[in-house]
């Protein structure tokens, strides 16, 4: 590989067509441009210079060399330019995946107002299922990931953002519960709608159950929200479901919470990157915001 130095000098010593003064440009010594052209031409195979007089001139090699020497010049000063300014400007962008549930509820707001106070950050923003987002940060085929319930991965870690309340709700224009508060036990034998199993979040509360010798009738589990909520606004059972992602429903009473005592269960949200992952002042500035420590 040619030192981008030794390029440097080259491209001095044939535009001033002088070693002396390609020597005083970068601070060398006149014997050290020597060298290093010797170098040069030893690693192209062709003579690089000769002598006009008092003057060097370039070869029909040297010819050659010298436009494709400035470019690649041009082409590192360039790069380090930008690369500077990412790391001391809130510029480039960021690479994200999420399942569906804290990319619609929680991340959307908070991308909001990091590309108001950015914008000229891009933040690419995918969905996909929890096991992908594992394998894409161990892959750094993204900078963050969003997951619930956060287990250990080989490679990745694992910072707690925020914990949702899990509530019971149902359609109250078709109630499965006909009070307002209930107990654990009532929900034994009541139609049923919940998260499938493949779902961190539905394992969680399945879990929970079970631990509490609880068995509601299982009519349909669905691996996202909107699905599930769709077939408790019809009335095809009651549900558990993160209180966070319900907000519209009851506000506009398409949902209504039921009360269900001891049911104290919390899902933990979490940011995941690459532990040997570097940031740029722009990631920095976002993870800095989604774990609150700067607001």
């Amino acid at each position: 590989m040619v030192d981008l130095f030794f390029l440097k000098t080259f491209v001095s010593a044939a535009r001033s067509k002088s070693f002396k003064t390609a020597a005083e440009r970068n601070f060398i010594t006149q014997p050290a441009v020597s060298q290093q052209m010797r170098a040069l031409e030893k690693k192209l195979g062709g003579k690089l210079f000769q002598r006009q007089g008092k003057n060097i001139v370039l070869t029909s090699a040297g010819e050659i060399l010298l436009p494709y020497a400035e470019n690649i010049l041009h082409q590192y000063t360039e790069a380090q330019s930008r690369i500077q300014k990412m790391e001391s400007h809130y510029i480039g962008t960021i690479r994200t995946a999420t399942i569906y549930s804290i990319g619609l509820y929680d991340l959307q707001p908070l991308v909001r107002r990091y590309l108001s106070k950015h914008p000229q950050v891009t933040i690419q923003l995918e969905y996909n299922q929890s096991r992908r987002i594992y394998e894409m940060v161990q892959n750094q085929r993204i900078d963050f990931g969003f997951v619930a319930y956060p287990k250990e991965m080989p490679g990745v870690q694992s910072t707690v953002f925020h914990n949702h309340k899990l509530v019971c709700v149902q359609s109250p224009h078709k109630r499965v519960f006909s009070k307002k508060t209930v107990t654990l036990k009532d929900l034994n034998e009541q139609p049923y709608i919940t998260f499938s199993a493949k779902v961190p979040t539905g394992k969680a509360i399945d879990n929970f159950l079970k631990t509490k010798n609880i068995n509601p009738r299982y009519i349909q589990d669905y691996e996202n929200i909107e699905t599930l909520k769709s077939a408790v606004l019809i009335g095809m059972g009651f549900s558990i479901v993160p209180k966070a992602t319900i907000q519209h429903e009851l506000k506009n009473g398409d949902l209504e919470i039921v009360n269900v005592n001891k049911l104290d269960i919390e899902r933990p949200l979490a940011v995941l990157m690459a532990k040997d992952k570097v940031l740029t002042k722009a990631m920095k500035g976002f993870l800095s915001l989604i774990t609150k420590k700067s607001i």
